[in-house]
């Protein structure tokens, strides 16, 4: 009984029994745990060394910076990913049900070119710096080179999700933007 139950409330919910769940956690999300990992590890070096050892490590601060940098920016690729950047919902409600496909079309399509535009920028950095580090003899063009293959991945992702608009209905839109707006990830 309380399986009928639960069935026709996943039914109705646009999910059948078998489905498998759906896990928030993807290859996306590994560099930017893996960095955060890291970061937690230098910035625990640096208290220790710092308040306990009363001897800092001249090169934790650095790598913190940079590594602090890596956090936000593969980062930013699974919140992508997942729909959890901030935008307007709002907006969504308040325009007519025709015009919510072709809005949310051309927000993907300006995301898009943002990224484009912005992984272009960080190539070009990346190409262009000299810069060594100060307190680690690597050159600062690492960080951005790191930062222009986000940014190329945040553009993929972005073209994934101009894609999967451009096959939906504004009722689908919606439902999708009503998910992102609980915290829910966007099938």
């Amino acid at each position: 009984s309380n399986r009928c139950v639960l069935s026709r409330a996943l039914e109705g919910a646009g999910g059948r029994m078998n489905d498998k769940p759906q896990s928030r956690f993807q290859w996306t999300d590994v560099p930017a745990l893996a960095l955060f990992v890291v970061l937690a590890a230098v910035v625990l070096l640096q208290f220790i060394s710092r308040y306990i050892l009363n001897d800092s490590v001249a090169w934790t601060e650095e790598i913190s910076r940079y590594r602090l940098i890596g956090v936000a920016y593969a980062g930013s690729v699974s919140a992508l990913r997942k729909g959890e950047h901030i935008f307007l919902e709002v907006i969504y409600r308040r325009v007519s049900r025709a015009s919510v496909r072709p809005l949310a079309i051309l927000v993907d399509l300006i995301s898009v070119a943002f990224h484009a535009v912005l992984t272009l920028l960080a190539a070009q950095l990346t190409l262009v710096a000299d810069r060594r580090m100060i307190s680690v003899d690597l050159p600062k063009s690492i960080v951005y080179g790191f930062v222009a293959i986000v940014l190329l991945a945040a553009t993929i992702v972005a073209v994934q999700r101009l894609i999967k608009r451009a096959a939906q209905d504004s009722e689908q839109i919606l439902h999708d933007i009503e998910q992102a707006a609980a915290g829910e990830e966007v099938a």
